[in-house]
């Protein structure tokens, strides 16, 4: 049986830098990633009580899933370094639309193209 250890250590292995995140977080995004695989790939049953899924799942599923959890955290980055870079008060306005802004999108780019790659050859082919 798989673990939701097996896929939150997916997750985390494919962080450079890890600040701790609330468990919550990570769960929603572990559920979420779960319901984009089911439907996109295939069903996935997951027992919350036991944390396992029912029927097991490959090595390359767990890592889809861990990806599907780094896309939700790179999302939440971009929107930080977003709201971070451009402060606009009442007499002053900041725009900071550097290397920071950049860089966030270019990851994010590369594991979505990482991503929708994988389930492409996760898929079943109907010939």
């Amino acid at each position: 049986m798989t673990h939701y250890e097996q896929v939150l250590n997916a997750f985390h292995s494919e962080m450079r830098e890890f600040h701790p995140l609330p468990e919550g977080l990570e769960r929603q995004w572990f559920k979420n990633s779960v319901s984009i695989f089911s439907l996109d790939i295939e069903p996935l049953l997951f027992d919350e009580d036991t944390d396992n899924f029912i029927n097991g799942i490959s090595d390359a599923a767990i890592t889809t899933l861990g990806l599907l959890m780094n896309l939700s955290y790179i999302k939440r980055e971009r929107s930080r370094i977003g709201k971070l870079n451009n402060i606009i008060g009442r007499d002053i306005e900041l725009n900071a639309t550097g290397d920071a802004k950049r860089a966030v999108k270019e990851e994010y780019d590369s594991i979505l193209a990482e991503i929708e790659s994988r389930i492409h050859k996760q898929k079943q082919n109907s010939f």
